[in-house]
């Protein structure tokens, strides 16, 4: 039997070289074509909690009759209720970090990416939509 490790548990791989944009630009537009992520985000007031739905699922296609982007329940908050409790904290952390580092890029207009953030999106994603409970 074969157990994986959920990347709540797993140390961020260190930057041993220097990434280009376009490896960066490549690394994020994997993330969203192995995830299956569209371009329609989803955004909770009452958690704050925000992300790209799955593209032709269920909370897009509520979204899209909708025109209401808060539409439905919020997935993250639904997905940390099911973590482990020994791993919640680092679900919260991750969670922080991938949504301050996106309001960080929207508040300063950053249009490139960096490692680290292209690295903590696709682990948010991960957990999100991949990993089971």
């Amino acid at each position: 039997m074969t157990t994986t490790v959920s990347v709540l548990e797993s140390d961020y791989p260190e930057v041993h070289r220097p990434y280009s944009q376009e490896e960066l630009n490549d690394k994020h537009n994997r993330t969203f074509r192995t995830m299956r992520l569209g371009k329609i985000r989803a955004h909770h007031n009452r958690c704050n909690h925000f992300y790209f739905v799955k593209e032709n699922g269920r909370k897009e296609k509520e979204i899209t009759e909708n025109n209401d982007c808060d539409s439905g329940n919020c997935s993250v908050c639904w997905k940390l209720s099911k973590t482990s409790r020994h791993l919640r904290s680092s679900g919260k952390d991750l969670i922080g970090r991938y949504m301050n580092d996106v309001d960080d890029r929207q508040k300063y207009e950053i249009k490139d990416y960096d490692f680290q953030f292209v690295e903590a999106e696709r682990r948010f994603y991960t957990w999100l939509y991949q990993e089971e409970f």
